[in-house]
Formats: structure tokens, C-alpha cells, sequence
């Protein structure tokens, strides 16, 4: 996982410092110091997804209200986070399977430099949405977003039915499964 950073140029910290913090999360949860509801000003499991208006890779401006009445998993990665570009591909496969179901699937850049972003999605050739929140300007303050890669799953109602931090196996049938059914597709 890679942490939020202001800086389009930072790095995933080492696995070393990853599983440290890790261990100091799962220590702070376990004391219940650690705090991840909506009290704690983050949007997770049962609370609406932060209404948003954001540019694509051409510029083009896409407003969540498109999505309105769809499932949506939302997708926030940058092209600087190595397990962000790794799962990319694994995204765009569950793009084409659930997509033809009725999943919208949104992957939303935190990059700095759209032209970076254009130019790896076109590189990839990926085939879903992708959706620039500049330097996390929204996503810092609508969403706290804890890591990249993180993943919301919003229902036809607009409530954020899952949440996960970190890579995963998109692609796995198991896991397309699971979110069709988490997301009321079956």
C-alpha cells in the first residue's frame, strides 16, 4: 500500500516501514484508539459517497450524479504507487466482466500531472474510466482516502456497501462474485 502524499513524486514506503505501521494500526484498533466511522470524519460502510466533479485524462468533467441509481466501485490510485499500477490491469478485466452486468467502475488518479496519467492509461490501454483528483485535492477532505490503492463498492442507493485498502486479485473470479453480490447484481 502507499501512503497519501501532496507530492506527485513520493513512494510507497518500504515493506519494512509498511508492516511496522500496519502493526501499530492493527495495535491502535485493538486498544480502540483507533477510530475509521463516520465520527472519525471517513465515509465507510453504510454512509453515503461524498458527492464529486471531476476532470478526466482528456479534461472532460464527470459528475458523480452520472452514476446516480448504478452500482460504482471507485477506484484511487497513482501512477507513482507500484501495487496501484499492478492491479490496474486486474481492474480493467472486472471492468469488462461486471461492466456488461451494469458495475460502473471508476478509477480515480491522485496524480499531480494529468498528461502522466493520459499517458499511462493509453500506454496500458485500459478500457474503464479514469478520473483525476489532482494532488488529492477532493479526495484528502471528501474521503480521507488512508492508502493507494483504495476501493470503495457504492450501491444503487449511493451508501458504500465495502471498502478495501490495498491491492487486490480483481480479476479473480471469487472476488467478481463477491462484488456482484455485495453490490445487488445477482
Amino acid at each position: 500500500m502507499c501512503l497519501p502524499s501532496r507530492n506527485a513524486t513520493a513512494q510507497c514506503p518500504s515493506r519494512r516501514r509498511a508492516a511496522g505501521m500496519i502493526a501499530g494500526c492493527v495495535g491502535l484498533a485493538a486498544l480502540g484508539l483507533l477510530a475509521c466511522s463516520r465520527e472519525a470524519g471517513r465515509p465507510w460502510i453504510g454512509s453515503p459517497f461524498p458527492a464529486f466533479v471531476l476532470p478526466s485524462a482528456d479534461g472532460t468533467m464527470h459528475d458523480s450524479r452520472e452514476y446516480a441509481g448504478r452500482p460504482l466501485l471507485i477506484n484511487f490510485w497513482a501512477t507513482w504507487c507500484p501495487p496501484c499500477r499492478r492491479e490496474m490491469s486486474d481492474l480493467d478485466t472486472l471492468n469488462r466482466t461486471l461492466g456488461r452486468k451494469g458495475l460502473q467502475l471508476v478509477a480515480i488518479s491522485v496524480d499531480g500531472d494529468r498528461n502522466l496519467v493520459r499517458e499511462y492509461v493509453l500506454r496500458e490501454a485500459l478500457g474503464l474510466t479514469v478520473l483525476i483528483d489532482r494532488d488529492q485535492q477532493w479526495s484528502a477532505t471528501a474521503l480521507r482516502v488512508p492508502g493507494f490503492p483504495t476501493t470503495y463498492l457504492v450501491g444503487r442507493d449511493g451508501l458504500i456497501r465495502d471498502a478495501w485498502i490495498g491491492a487486490r486479485a480483481w480479476a479473480d473470479p471469487a472476488t467478481q462474485a463477491a462484488i456482484a453480490s455485495r453490490a445487488g447484481m445477482d
